[in-house]
Order: structure tokens, then sequence, then C-alpha cells
């Protein structure tokens, strides 16, 4: 029942504000006692996707930072199971002008941008380590202000009213060289998965190109594709 019901607010069947079934009428959709149904709504609560109001029902959240750009990353699945358990540092903020990086995002080459590195943990362990190279749309110091801010995406649509809609993967396999070992706390010359990302607003502006090597032992890259068009 809970796993039902999570997809489905996840999927965006049940959204922002929807009144969910009543227990009673859960225990017949579900042909369960009531029990399981207040269980079940209770982990839906605690993890933050629904919450109740007494004598009116239970309403789904607002899951950001969950929904949107968590449904692009690759990693939907960890972070709506995970997500207390998830955490982020930045190790390395600062302004560069790379000629290369500035042509991937269509800026001037003597453009400076912002560069940032971070970590992405599971349970305290390093899962994902990312290198950001970023417009700069917003001034370095807002990235100062909260280095385990949860997202960039989440960070200009707040701070920039800048919403990022669209995102291009290239993934490969790959073996960690030592830097990349280390940060991730793994053994030399282990695999790992790269990913580079671009991201881009409404009318295809790149504002954000990310580089990210994961640790896929415990953290595993899922994309689910499904086509809407009508034959």
């Amino acid at each position: 029942m809970y796993d039902t019901i999570q997809q489905k607010i996840l999927d965006g069947i049940f959204q922002q504000g929807d009144i969910l079934p009543s227990e009673v009428e859960l225990e017949k959709m579900f042909n369960v006692s009531r029990t399981p149904v207040r269980q079940a709504l209770k982990q839906l609560e605690n993890d933050r996707l629904i919450y109740r109001v007494q004598g009116k029902g239970s309403f789904v959240a607002n899951r950001q930072p969950k929904e949107t750009w968590t449904n692009m990353s690759g990693f939907r699945n960890q972070y709506s199971t995970d997500w207390e358990k998830i955490s982020v540092r930045t190790i390395e903020l600062k302004k560069i002008v790379d000629p290369h990086f500035c042509s991937l995002l269509h800026v001037g080459e003597s453009e400076e941008l912002i560069y940032l590195k971070r970590i992405r943990y599971l349970n305290n362990q390093p899962m994902i380590y990312l290198e950001h190279y970023i417009r700069s749309i917003l001034p370095i110091e807002v990235y100062q202000e909260d280095g385990a801010f949860s997202s960039v995406q989440k960070l200009l649509k707040e701070k920039a009213g800048i919403e990022l809609i669209e995102v291009e993967d290239e993934i490969e396999a790959v073996i960690a060289d030592p830097y990349i070992s280390g940060a991730l706390q793994i053994p030399n010359s282990s695999a790992v998965l790269k990913g580079t990302r671009i991201s881009y607003t409404e009318n295809r502006t790149p504002i954000d190109l990310n580089i990210f090597y994961i640790n896929t032992n415990n953290w595993k890259y899922y994309s689910h594709y499904q086509n809407h068009s009508q034959t």
C-alpha cells in the first residue's frame, strides 16, 4: 500500500494539495484492515510526502526538493526512499575563467563561471562527487550562505526565479583517478560511473554543466521513459 501511494505521488497522479482517499476507502481499495492503512499513512507522513489535518484527512505535501530536480537526476528511487539519510557538502567554491566550459555554456570565453565541488552522502558515506560549472547568474555569496544546500537547480529557482526543466546526460564507466577515489573513499583504480550533465532553461539556454562520479556499490542510476504519444 505504501509503495503504491508513494509512486502515485511521485508520478503526479496525486498532486500537491490533493486529498487522499479516506482510511475507510483505502481499506476497501487494498482489501486490508485499518491497522496497515494507518501504518502506511504514518510512514508517508514521516517521509514528508503527505500531511494530515484532524477531521479533514490526508493531503499530498509540497515535495520540494524531492519532486522536480530528483526526477531529472537519475536517482529518483534513491532520493524518495532514503531522503532523510542523504546529505551534501560543498568542498570548494570559486570563480573561474575556462574557455572550454564557457563554450559549452554558450557564454563568452572570458566570462567568469561559478565553480563548485560537492560531495553527496548516504548515511554519511560519500556516494557522489560533483563538479559544477555554472553561469554567473547568482553572486558567489549566495552559494556561500549554506554549503549544504540541496541542489543548484533548487537554488537557482529560489534565488533567481530560473527553472531548469531539461537535462542532457552522457554516462560512461571509468576508472577513478586517485583524487576521485579519495573523495569517494574507495580503493584506488575502482570502477565508477561518470556522468556529464548539461541543464537547460525552457528556452534551451544552458545554465549548469555538472560532471559527477558515482560509487554504484550502494547508489544505483535509474532512468524511466514513458511515451505519452497516441497512435
